[in-house]
């Protein structure tokens, strides 16, 4: 049903209830107005007829008829009303207003009969003889036949119109009419002036109920001075409310803020769905996580943010068990996988019924990458170790049966023995050295100085020299005479003499390799750059994101050949850590390759 304002209910049923008492006082005033009228008209001529009846009688008794119309005329004028005289018979002897020879048998009227039976006869009726509507009473007339006894001789009727009576009653009635609109006018302006006092507040109210609705709760409600005692008690029982419920919010609210802290700073992904599988609420590190914008994704089904069917199926799981579901989910994200160890749990409420779930999503990716670098370390470290191992043993072992008896295929068996030896003390050395930068950087011992960077590329450049003259191959340094950059002078020398080694070994004779120096600043760096770039064999590109891996080789074949640990490349990428950089390396598959030393600057 449609809603109406109160004011609406309250003027239309008092106006109806006026307009009704009004009618209804009108109806009662002008019915016992006109019957108390009526019976003061008749009372009157009943008083007329007995003042005038011993006269009657007497000129009656004397049978002078022009008399007797004569006083009956007379009378008529003084009183203003209609005398008729009437014999028992019902004719009509004198008559006020009409010759009786005209007028008809009366004795069928009801005043007639009435008075010959009671005494008194009285009725309201329409006159034929005047043609208006007319109030009779009639008497009877007694003449006496002796002591005792006596008969009617005729009857005496005063009559007068009421057409007058009814003028009387419409007038009242046109003045009760005016009146009751009058009174009327005046009973809307009160009604109006009541509706809008009681609701004038009602209103201020259920606007202060609509703020409170929408978490407006200031200022109060004021009820004004002229409120009764039952909407000041509403008023303060709203501001009650009020205040009670911004309590309630803002307890709730920090609640809620301070459980979506806890749950943003959470490293592990966090989400929730509700029974019909769609996302009610997520953390950032879900949002990161699955690259789901937050605003947009809630509301959502989970069908519609993911096509991973690992995910999908552990929900379908988790909504059939009554136990928490584990379940590890390998996720694909920017071309890279991710490995995410999943963990589902119903959701229940105040009944203890189930109304979501609640996913929580720990990122291993790194825990899994981390051992399988493990693994192939060990793999690799094992097998680095077991081959010059194996070689010294089995040379020894062959020098050992031949009794030595064969001196020159002892001395090159023991030669490459000890060539073994030192590569496998050179691996050690290596190893110690690694633990070592990386030790120092973790406890921040490395310090860092300002210098010039040119003097270290000259060390670095002459202490590679020797090896690649062998090759014939040409060192060509260029860097500017005062570029100067926070460093530890060894260290950043050995990571160039790395590079600078590893370019010999895998260039061509007669070939070039390009030492430089700069600073450059562009959208990638800015700071200082090392370049050392050679025109050798290159490196797939399949093999770049772990070419600094410990003992991780492109091409184990050739790596071995040319000798080298496997940890050259990993002992200038912790280096380059700890001068706060980072490397670079761009290659192709027989053209060379450039390895480029980020340093701030």
């Amino acid at each position: 049903m449609r809603s109406r304002k109160l004011i609406y209910h309250i003027f239309p049923a008092n106006i109806l209830v006026t307009i009704g008492a009004m009618l209804a006082l009108i109806w009662y005033g002008s019915t016992t107005l006109q019957q108390f009228y009526m019976d003061e008209t008749r009372a009157s001529l009943l008083a007329r007829a007995h003042s005038i009846e011993s006269q009657v009688q007497q000129l009656q008794a004397q049978d002078d008829i022009q008399a007797l119309r004569n006083f009956v005329g007379e009378i008529a004028r003084k009183t203003s009303s209609r005398i008729t005289l009437i014999n028992p018979d019902g004719f009509v002897v004198s008559d006020s207003l009409k010759d009786p020879s005209q007028m008809d048998d009366h004795h069928t009227r009801p005043e007639f009969v009435e008075a010959l039976k009671d005494g008194e006869g009285t009725s309201v009726r329409f006159s034929k003889t005047v043609g208006e509507q007319m109030l009779y009473v009639a008497v009877p007339l007694y003449m006496h036949k002796s002591v005792g006894s006596k008969s009617v001789s005729g009857l005496l009727r005063v009559s007068v119109s009421v057409s007058k009576l009814e003028e009387t009653l419409t007038r009242v009635k046109r003045d009760l009419a005016l009146a009751m609109f009058v009174v009327l006018i005046a009973a809307a302006v009160v009604t109006i002036y009541v509706s809008r006092r009681i609701t004038g507040p009602l209103e201020e109210m259920t606007k202060g109920a609509e703020r409170f609705a929408v978490g407006q709760f200031s200022p109060h409600l004021i009820p004004p001075e002229h409120a009764s005692t039952e909407l000041a008690t509403l008023s303060q029982a709203l501001n009650s409310m009020a205040d009670q419920l911004q309590g309630r919010i803002s307890t709730i609210l920090h609640q809620k803020n301070e459980l979506q802290t806890v749950l943003d700073s959470m490293l592990a992904a966090v989400l929730t769905i509700d029974a019909s599988d769609r996302l009610v609420s997520l953390n950032s590190s879900a949002s990161e996580l699955l690259h789901l914008n937050r605003s947009m994704s809630l509301g959502k089904s989970v069908q519609e943010l993911t096509r991973n069917i690992d995910l999908l199926h552990l929900i379908e799981e988790a909504k059939k068990s009554e136990v928490t579901v584990e379940a590890e989910i390998e996720l694909e994200a920017d071309g890279a996988n991710l490995f995410l160890q999943a963990n589902a749990v119903h959701l229940y409420d105040e009944n203890k019924n189930i109304f979501g779930l609640l996913l929580v999503l720990h990122d291993v990716t790194r825990m899994r990458l981390l051992e399988k670098m493990r693994k192939d370390f060990v793999a690799n470290v094992s097998h680095e170790l077991k081959t010059p191992i194996t070689s010294i043993k089995g040379y020894v072992e062959t020098v050992l049966d031949d009794n030595l008896e064969d001196k020159e295929n002892s001395v090159r068996f023991l030669e490459v023995a000890l060539r073994k030896a030192n590569h496998l003390n050179a691996i050690i050395d290596h190893l110690l050295l690694l633990s070592r930068i990386e030790e120092q950087e973790e406890a921040e011992k490395i310090e860092l100085v300002l210098e010039n960077l040119k003097p270290v590329l000259e060390e670095a450049v002459n202490s590679c020299m020797p090896t690649a003259t062998k090759k014939q191959i040409t060192l060509q340094l260029d860097c500017p005479d005062n570029l100067f950059v926070s460093m530890h002078m060894v260290l950043l020398e050995q990571a160039v003499v790395n590079l600078i080694i590893n370019a010999v070994k895998y260039s061509p004779e007669g070939s070039n390799i390009l030492i430089g120096g700069g600073r450059k600043t562009d959208a990638k760096h800015s700071g200082i750059e090392i370049v050392v770039q050679d025109f050798g064999v290159g490196i797939g590109a399949e093999h770049l994101p772990r070419l600094f891996e410990r003992f991780y080789r492109s091409d184990k074949a050739r790596s071995r050949k040319l000798g080298g640990t496997g940890l050259g490349l990993a002992i200038v990428k912790h280096i380059v850590q700890a001068h706060n950089g980072d490397v670079d390396v761009q290659s192709v598959l027989g053209e060379g390759t450039m390895v480029t030393l980020c340093l701030p600057g």
